[in-house]
């Protein structure tokens, strides 16, 4: 059975690495001996899930805390943080899968634990937010559904969202409570799930360029589909910490890290998927993201 560690962590500030998407690690396997690798600062910009099936894994928090996750299980994590990772195999392996929640799937399943998740207030941050849970009967096989009825939704949706008329839309909620239902037990669990039910500006924003990366959009072009003018977004945008052209960028380069994973498109073509003209400097963005180049990058995953 895996077990759940919780420490203080030093030694890790001086780690210099560029901002990327914690999905950038999903459908990693690694099955030879290798050294552990470390991965800081890792966008968590959904609520998210990891299961492990082999290896161990640790992430550090922002606010130094490291949870040891040790195979087979998983670990949740609540949107809207940075961690950092440290990959490990066991006896040269190491297996994981990492799903971003739609929201409205999980606005969804709130609403079905709302009576019973243990009542906390969602405003306090010393709580941990990132838990791992233990494995149970079935929950593999049940998570592994899960992923693979939304990857198809995906590929015809916005991020974030799940078609509700779809003709699993009622045993995907039901589906997630059950790979939840070891999580949901654990104190911190209803401010972990209530803050990241919560739809943001920049939420919204992200949405919608995620949607159409390839499309050159501006900040007027945005505003006006969420009803805003441009200098209202702007302003909101900055009171939630971020702005239009780092939404943009994380957009496409979120996007670019998916579609490098699975490993069926050229660099090129995943530049102009991503609204790239030019790929050199697509590879020039990526590089700078993520300080690795996408080849290297697409070798690395799909090895």
């Amino acid at each position: 059975m895996g077990n759940y560690y919780l420490a203080e962590v030093s030694g890790l500030d001086s780690m210099q690495v560029q901002p990327r998407n914690i999905c950038t690690l999903s459908s990693s396997c690694i099955s030879k001996p290798r050294e552990a690798i470390l991965v800081d600062n890792l966008c968590v910009t959904s609520f998210t899930l990891v299961c492990i099936r082999s290896g161990n894994i640790k992430i550090t928090t922002e606010s130094k805390q490291i949870i040891e996750c040790e195979a087979p299980g998983m670990i949740v994590l609540e949107k809207e943080q940075t961690v950092s990772v440290l990959l490990e195999d066991i006896n040269g392996h190491l297996s994981f899968e990492v799903l971003e929640v739609p929201h409205n799937i999980l606005m969804s399943t709130y609403e079905l634990l709302t009576e019973n998740l243990q009542a906390i207030p969602t405003g306090v941050i010393n709580h941990p937010r990132v838990v791992y849970t233990e494995d149970f009967p079935a929950r593999r096989e049940v998570f592994d559904s899960l992923k693979n009825k939304l990857i198809c939704q995906d590929k015809q949706h916005s991020p974030g969202e799940f078609k509700s008329d779809s003709i699993d839309s009622g045993l995907v909620p039901n589906s997630l409570l059950f790979v939840l239902s070891f999580f949901i037990r654990h104190p911190v669990a209803a401010g972990m799930l209530s803050r990241s039910i919560k739809m943001s500006v920049k939420d919204k924003v992200y949405s919608i360029i995620y949607a159409e990366p390839e499309r050159q959009w501006k900040l007027a072009d945005v505003s006006s589909m969420i009803f805003m003018s441009a200098s209202t977004l702007k302003r909101k945008l900055a009171v939630e910490g971020t702005t239009f052209s780092e939404l943009y960028l994380t957009a496409r380069m979120n996007l670019a890290t998916k579609l490098l994973r699975a490993g069926k498109h050229s660099v090129s073509t995943v530049a102009v998927l991503c609204g790239y003209d030019s790929v050199s400097y697509f590879i020039y963005c990526f590089k700078k993201r993520f300080n690795i180049t996408p080849s290297a990058f697409m070798r690395s995953i799909n090895h």
